[in-house]
């Protein structure tokens, strides 16, 4: 597993030290540069930017102190083998339907049947209003503004010893394809592969399965795909292929049908007009949509670093 640093940041500065607001202005800058908050006054970073450095200084310069150093996550199973302990695993739904069909309640019942403490929290929006609906209770943590691999992050840095990701897909291919995209764009998930990472789709239908996405979730995916009867599946299709030639880059959409909607990351971009569809982007934009016909207003709005780094879906065309 190809390993990413993080950096743990951790400050502090006394009130009386912070009559302009300091803290809040690190806070914001600490915010816009995409990281996450574990604690008060405890952040992990990918990348530590100028802008940032500049408001650490201005920090420094008012007393407030700061440290630094990488992250390397470990769970508390890691730490506390062989001894007698709580397990915890969180259910991350994705869409409403595992909400609508119940399948988390079963799912639920075969973890804590496996010795396992069970949190359900929603991992998108539409499963984010149904669990208000089916619970009473609000997530405000759930927005547009999100992609789910933010999410998935977000739960990550949770006291978890599993995490178990429950999806409907349209076929079970591609929702193995859209859970691999996803977590592939994850920044802290993909670095704890001590932490069992099981992936449930479309329990229920003929093409359900259970995937494995880390070596320490094979003995959970097994008995869950044991206590499910859904078969174990190890995903064998490539999920990123992206040719570079010169200074754009190509990426094939996997499983597209003509009609179907073109989704990078979260705006629909394109529709399908043949099975054999290819996405060219140059700079961090899609210049064309081979195979497909590109919605250019939406194309131009959507910036990117890399095609490697998208997470780019079908969904079916509506039929009124």
């Amino acid at each position: 597993m190809l390993v990413y640093i993080l950096f743990l940041l951790i400050y502090d500065i006394e009130a009386i030290k912070d009559p302009h607001g300091i803290r809040i202005r690190l806070v914001r800058a600490l915010r816009k540069g995409g990281a996450f908050q574990i604690q008060r006054s405890v952040w992990l970073i990918e990348e530590i930017k100028s802008e940032l450095l500049r408001i650490i200084d201005e920090f420094r310069r008012a007393g407030g102190e700061v440290k630094i150093s990488e992250w390397l996550p470990r769970s508390i199973g890691e730490v506390a083998k062989d001894t007698i302990r709580l397990k915890k695993a969180l259910v991350a739904v994705n869409g409403a339907e595992p909400f609508v069909s119940k399948w988390h309640l079963r799912l639920c019942e075969v973890l804590e049947k496996a010795g396992y403490s069970v949190e359900v929290r929603p991992a998108s929006e539409s499963a984010a209003e149904e669990y208000e609906v089916l619970t009473g209770k609000r997530v405000d943590c759930i927005s547009k503004a999100k992609t789910i691999s933010r999410v998935l992050d977000e739960m990550a840095l949770d006291d978890l010893d599993a995490l178990v990701i429950l999806n409907f897909g349209r076929s079970s291919q591609s929702g193995i394809m859209f859970i691999a995209q996803t977590i592939s764009n994850t920044k802290v998930l993909k670095n704890m592969g001590n932490i069992p990472v099981v992936h449930v789709e479309s329990p229920g239908c003929h093409d359900s399965g259970v995937i494995v996405w880390s070596e320490a979730g094979r003995a959970l995916g097994k008995r869950i795909s044991e206590e499910l009867s859904v078969p174990l599946i190890v995903p064998s299709v490539e999920v990123k292929r992206v040719i570079v030639n010169g200074g754009r880059e190509i990426r094939q959409i996997q499983y597209a049908n003509p009609g179907d909607t073109i989704i990078l990351d979260g705006k629909p971009v394109g529709e399908c007009i043949s099975d054999k569809v290819y996405i060219v982007a140059e700079g961090g934009r899609i210049v064309d949509i081979m195979g497909g016909r590109m919605f250019r207003k939406n194309s131009k709005s959507v910036k990117f670093r890399s095609l490697a780094e998208t997470i780019i879906k079908t969904i079916p065309k509506k039929i009124d």
